[in-house]
């Protein structure tokens, strides 16, 4: 990511910058090595004496949904962007266009400042997140349009050019060519356009695109086509249609009729996203995204577990994705700490008495080196997670009070890990 402060990199992790040391919200969670000796006795006291009390009031936020949003206690309420999107026309910066600017001057400006913001992504791309949000150029990690005052203190950029009022849009070119007067490539990756208004429209250029002049009519389509805002983000219950239909999509798309365990699915009025595994398969787990239209579901993207930047990757195919209800963590990354050896967890946990043999068997169970999540035939679940060489055992009643459990335990914990249907 970039320091707001300086603007210059720091890593992912950083807690603060090393040049200008501003504190930065990093991810301080580190994970730890696999250990199976199970305390009982630490157990029992956790079952019985009120740990896991003490679990839920140890600094549970009130955040619950892994989208980064919040929801009521009875977690049916819809969830809201965590921004307000911006007017489709573009946002202004600091300065205004001047509309009388010579042609001349206006294409000389727009290759000039096209160098320069293309400069600024492959110095910073490495380092942080940039996105289509919304058509425009976006930090997804500071949350924020880039504008061309970002680059003021970053280059040699001519601060005249501040008041000229440029804006950067982030699109495929082939989603720009059917409009007349722009002369760009069929190329479907997303590419940085430099743009300042003109008395007819917009005047555009990117790199590797000769560009041209758009009107604010088609400039508007264009940046609805790209949109984030397709309503309310809500999570998909066992129970309502578009759960079913989920499911016999995933069943035909894969092949596998033995059912799946859904480990997140949630949809906005546009689009879906689950993550789910093979029932018998806890290790197996996937992510798609469908596109919901006049009732049917469609396949857009699968197995992004494989992408090295599944954001990214995503944002290329489906621009107008909004990648708030991508789940938070990355499956990628934290799916190499996923096991399936909890025999001897169980055998413990009958030991302890936490159990009894009228529980068994295990109906579903799931866990990486540091948490396990277990669910019997009984009814009864349970979080576990490891402390030094012991496993704390919290008994929960259902998937929303499971996650307020990791949460308590952890700022980024996998919750992956839980079943939600």
């Amino acid at each position: 990511m970039i320091c707001r402060n300086c603007k210059m990199p720091t890593t992912d992790t950083a807690q603060t910058c090393d040049i200008c040391g501003k504190t930065i919200q990093g991810n301080s969670f580190k994970w730890k090595s696999l250990a199976v000796v199970l305390s009982a006795l630490a157990v029992a006291s956790i079952f019985f004496f009120g740990g896991y009390g003490e679990a839920l009031s140890n600094n549970a936020p009130d955040v619950y949904n892994e989208a980064g949003l919040s929801n009521d206690d009875d977690h049916r309420v819809a969830y809201q962007n965590v921004i307000q999107a911006p007017p489709l026309l573009p946002p202004p910066a600091e300065g205004a266009a001047d509309l009388d600017m010579p042609s001349l001057d206006v294409w000389r400006v727009l290759d000039e400042v096209s160098g320069f913001i293309n400069e600024y992504y492959d110095r910073y791309s490495q380092t942080t997140l940039f996105l289509s949000k919304n058509g425009y150029l976006f930090d997804f990690p500071a949350w924020s349009y880039i504008f061309i005052e970002e680059l003021a203190d970053l280059s040699d950029i001519d601060e005249e050019y501040l008041k000229d009022g440029i804006m950067f849009f982030y699109m495929r070119p082939a989603d720009l060519a059917r409009f007349r007067n722009i002369n760009v490539s069929e190329r479907e990756n997303l590419v940085i356009f430099t743009g300042i208004e003109v008395r007819e429209g917009f005047a555009i250029t990117g790199r590797g695109e000769q560009g041209g002049t758009i009107s604010r009519e088609d400039l508007q389509a264009i940046l609805m086509e790209h949109s984030w805002d397709h309503g309310d983000i809500r999570k998909v219950y066992a129970q309502s249609d578009q759960h079913g239909t989920v499911m016999r999509m995933l069943a035909d798309y894969t092949g596998n009729r033995a059912g799946f365990d859904i480990r997140y699915l949630y949809r906005d009025d546009r689009f879906i996203c689950v993550v789910a595994s093979p029932v018998g398969e806890p290790l197996n787990i996937n992510m798609f995204v469908m596109e919901y239209l006049s009732g049917a579901v469609f396949m857009r993207m699968s197995h992004l577990e494989t992408f090295n930047d599944h954001r990214r990757a995503l944002n290329n195919v489906l621009p107008n994705f909004n990648q708030n209800l991508l789940p938070s963590y990355d499956l990628r990354q934290e799916s190499r700490y996923l096991v399936d050896d909890f025999e001897d967890i169980i055998y413990d946990m009958l030991l302890a008495e936490i159990i009894d043999e009228e529980d068994l068997p295990v109906r579903f169970a799931s866990g990486t080196s540091e948490y396990v999540y277990f669910e019997f035939a009984s009814g009864a679940m349970f979080v576990g997670v490891l402390e030094g060489e012991r496993w704390m055992m919290y008994p929960v009643d259902n998937y929303a009070m499971a996650r307020a459990v990791l949460y308590s335990l952890s700022r980024r914990p996998p919750l992956f890990i839980i079943r939600q249907n």
